[in-house]
């Protein structure tokens, strides 16, 4: 009778101390997902990020959040150069305002035909409203977001790519 008591009174420790390990790892797992945003709200930064900076004419550090792909696109010198000329001088604004819709998660995206497609990507539309030399009007571009190597990275939608193939042509 004593060992059976001392068995039970064994097993009942073993099990608390199993209980208590289990919700001290369920507590630490959980914890840091408290503090850190979500994939979402993170997308959505990176695109008010990169289009603060294109509104006061910071094109070299909006350049800096493309992804490669953009990067390949557009060299950096004449992306900067491009930008500031067709905005700045043609259209003869200073600035925009800016609209953001909230990100939607999509999955095997294909952003840039003939490109392989990405398989997550966050897509969200962006209003940039001018007013300048020709009055007042929007732009409405879709943008697309994809984490690579831990950072979000922003890509414009190209569903005909018809400049790269006219490139590759000649």
């Amino acid at each position: 009778m004593l060992r059976r008591r001392n068995r039970n009174a064994l097993f009942k420790k073993i099990g608390f101390i199993l209980f208590v390990l289990l919700l001290l790892w369920l507590i630490g797992r959980s914890i840091p997902a408290l503090f850190r945003a979500d994939a979402a709200t993170e997308a959505a930064t990176v695109v008010e990020e990169f289009y603060k900076y294109e509104q006061t004419g910071d094109f070299g550090s909006s350049w800096e959040l493309f992804h490669p792909l953009m990067k390949e696109r557009f060299p950096k010198s004449a992306y900067v150069q491009n930008r500031a000329h067709i905005f700045m001088q043609h259209f003869g604004v200073q600035t925009f305002e800016l609209e953001v819709e909230p990100p939607e998660r999509e999955f095997d995206v294909q952003i840039i035909k003939g490109v392989k497609p990405f398989p997550e990507a966050y897509k969200t539309k962006v209003t940039q409203t001018y007013s300048g030399t020709f009055g007042e009007f929007d732009i409405v571009q879709t943008c697309y977001l994809v984490q690579e190597n831990e950072q979000w990275e922003l890509l414009w939608y190209y569903p005909d790519d018809k400049s790269n193939s006219e490139e590759n042509s000649s």
